[in-house]
């Protein structure tokens, strides 16, 4: 075993790929790719108290060829309504930083959210008595990942004090 020193706020751009792989017994095993996120921080590291510590992590997913990634269902034919489309989700969350050349898991994950966040540009027709919404285009998206670890390992601890480079020593 070997000492590792993170070197805190040494790289503020953790960048990767991160994948999601259903697990789950309720409902699709749905796989998501995020080809390019952006990871950091997003809420306090907990050094001292009574519960298990977590690494909370917040990613901006970025645009790469016109998508933020890809999700794959494993039933085309699936159709509502039907229990079998309910889903309670479990699955396991491998990175891939940019350089590298394969997938590492996370561990234990508590909570994998992706939240994907639009804005509309709103036209109203003045053509009559009463304005009325005529158009709505979007004219931006973005797009979030939320991530909760509970095992502190170097590569998790690395992605939430933002270095990329831990100095091992033996």
């Amino acid at each position: 075993m070997a000492t590792a020193t993170i070197n805190i706020g040494a790289n503020p751009n953790i960048e990767g790929t991160l994948k999601f792989v259903g697990a789950n017994d309720i409902g699709p095993q749905v796989e998501m790719t995020l080809t390019s996120v952006q990871f950091g921080p997003a809420a306090a590291l907990n050094l001292i108290g009574d519960e298990y510590g977590l690494i909370e992590l917040e990613g901006r997913v970025l645009l790469v060829d016109g998508s933020f990634g890809i999700m794959t269902h494993p039933d085309d034919a699936l159709v509502s309504p039907n229990v079998l489309g309910y889903y309670v989700g479990t699955g396991l969350v491998s990175w891939q930083a940019a350089g590298d050349s394969t997938f590492a898991e996370l561990g234990n994950c508590n909570r994998f959210e992706f939240e994907q966040t639009i804005e509309r540009l709103d036209h109203m027709q003045h053509m009559n008595g009463i304005r009325s919404l005529d158009y709505s285009p979007i004219v931006q998206q973005s797009a979030v990942v939320r991530l909760t670890l509970d095992e502190w390992t170097v590569p998790n601890l690395q992605m939430y004090l933002l270095d990329v480079a831990a100095v091992v020593v033996p």
